[in-house]
């Protein structure tokens, strides 16, 4: 219970993340893949002429066709239908522009996210309870409070820009339809323009609150951290507990490998070393057994009961400790355990 009350202070981890980004939990503005479109859009209108203009010319004839051709039931369905298929075709620069942009822009926040959690039925989601507390959720007043914000500054400052140009409507009869038109396009284009700067400006700061409170919610407590800690690394006491159990197997088999050994060198109380020479397969002894103390006591005692030689040498002792187990002894031991394998051999009465 008291983990509920933790002030979540530390950083989310790396496994936080991507937990998160796999259940299509990421920091998203919608503000940002909203606006996209109306960039595209006043692109096209503004560098896009040949496009509409085509469009319109294409329109026209279409028109004046309908005057010229007499129209059917089935000529009124064939000039349809290849009227929606060449118009679709004039504008599908526009239409796949607007597709690439808002995929570009979700890309560029998210990255590459693909996974149905979002998705899965889940019953909390439709519980009436759940639904009330999400319409009256601090979130939805937010969106709410900005949104309506949006709508209060556009709607001010595109009054600012009306205003100065209402003093010219009194000239307009005396004005000719085409530049009449070429004013109304370039009014529309400066509104466009107007508008959407300022839905852009709302949108980077909407991202940017999106980044800081996404942040935020994925804080973790430091309970957390220590349990996430230990899931991916373990328990440090079921690792301390497996380590000993991995010590007491190796001592064990150390243990069986000292009655096949020939000799066994002490400090004498410290240290003890059992060595084994085979001339068959062997170029030199190998530790086969080393231990300090409690150990080195041990086999000591393994070591007499199955009548392997005990020899006491200290120096010689605490340089053998510190080699590796299984490796046979380096050329600067051989002068010094020459003379003990031979004392050995002679007391078991072998020959070599």
């Amino acid at each position: 219970m008291a983990e509920e009350f933790q002030e979540r202070t530390e950083q989310a981890s790396g496994r936080r993340l991507q937990k998160a980004r796999e259940e299509g939990n990421v920091a998203r503005s919608q503000d940002l893949v909203g606006i996209m479109p109306l960039w595209v859009v006043f692109i096209f209108l503004s560098f896009g002429g040949f496009m509409f203009a085509t469009l319109r010319t294409y329109l026209t004839t279409a028109l004046r066709r309908g005057f010229e051709v007499p129209l059917t039931d089935a000529s009124f369905v064939s000039i349809f239908r290849s009227d929606s298929i060449k118009t679709l075709m004039m504008m599908l620069p526009l239409f796949a522009s607007l597709l690439i942009a808002s995929l570009t822009v979700g890309f560029l926040q998210t990255g590459f996210l693909l996974t149905g959690k979002p998705l899965s039925i889940n019953l909390s989601k439709i519980s009436p309870l759940e639904g009330m507390k999400k319409i009256f959720g601090l979130t939805n007043i937010f969106e709410g409070l900005k949104g309506m914000l949006k709508i209060i500054v556009l709607g001010i400052i595109l009054y600012q820009l009306l205003k100065k140009d209402i003093v010219s409507l009194p000239l307009m009869p005396d004005t000719s339809v085409q530049d009449i038109i070429q004013l109304s396009f370039l009014q529309i284009k400066k509104l466009m323009l107007t508008s959407v700067v300022v839905l852009s400006i709302f949108a980077v700061i909407d991202y940017g609150y999106k980044r800081w409170k996404y942040a935020r919610d994925m804080r973790m407590t430091r309970q957390e951290v220590r349990d996430e800690h230990k899931e991916m690394e373990g328990d440090p006491r079921v690792k301390a507990r497996i380590r000993s159990l991995q010590r007491e197997m190796a001592r064990k088999r150390m243990m069986q490998e000292v009655p096949k050994a020939d000799v066994v060198i002490t400090n004498p109380t410290h240290f003890a070393v059992a060595l084994k020479y085979d001339s068959a397969v062997m170029a030199a002894p190998a530790v086969v057994a080393k231990g300090a103390n409690l150990i080195a006591e041990k086999i000591k005692e393994v070591a007499r009961e199955h009548g392997v030689p005990v020899v006491e040498d200290k120096p010689l002792a605490q340089s053998l400790y510190k080699l590796e187990l299984n490796r046979e002894i380096p050329e600067v031991f051989y002068k010094a355990l020459a003379a003990i394998f031979a004392n050995v051999y002679k007391i078991k009465g072998r020959r070599r």
